[in-house]
């Protein structure tokens, strides 16, 4: 089996375009497609801010504001930690707090406080990349 597109270019089985010289695919999966043990990631749209969704720049993107709404209030369009809240043991959740985002069911490797999502997001950004915890297989190239 030829292993890379012949010059001028050509389709490989999954469908898409390869340039002459890219390496075609074994497999039918589109490109871009990630495999973490036997799960696939793709993308997919998350809400970055209320009433706002976007798609992920990468599989391993995960919206900030999606991660931490839930603990906290918007208020001119700026997220501060709601007072008065506790964990599942009891503890109360401060900016303090660490957190371990994940893709997947897959935990990422980094905890990251609370304080540090809610700080990045007021500042601008909106995606947080995940490092998984597992080795991950890039499948296939673009």
């Amino acid at each position: 089996m030829k292993t890379q597109a012949k010059v001028g270019g050509q389709f490989g089985q999954n469908g898409y375009f390869y340039k002459g010289g890219q390496f075609l695919p074994s497999t039918e999966l589109p490109p871009g497609t990630w495999k973490i043990g036997k799960k696939f990631i793709k993308t997919g749209k998350e809400q970055i801010e209320p009433f706002v969704y976007e798609v992920q720049p990468t599989p391993f993107s995960r919206s900030i504001f999606s991660m931490i709404v839930g603990w906290c209030t918007i208020s001119d369009k700026k997220l501060e930690l709601r007072t008065g809240i506790r964990s599942h043991n009891g503890e109360p959740i401060t900016l303090d707090t660490e957190i371990r985002p994940g893709v997947k069911g897959v935990l990422g490797k980094d905890e990251v406080p609370l304080g540090e999502f809610i700080s990045a997001y007021n500042n601008g950004q909106r995606w947080f990349d995940v490092q998984p915890n597992v080795d991950a297989e890039y499948i296939i190239k673009n």
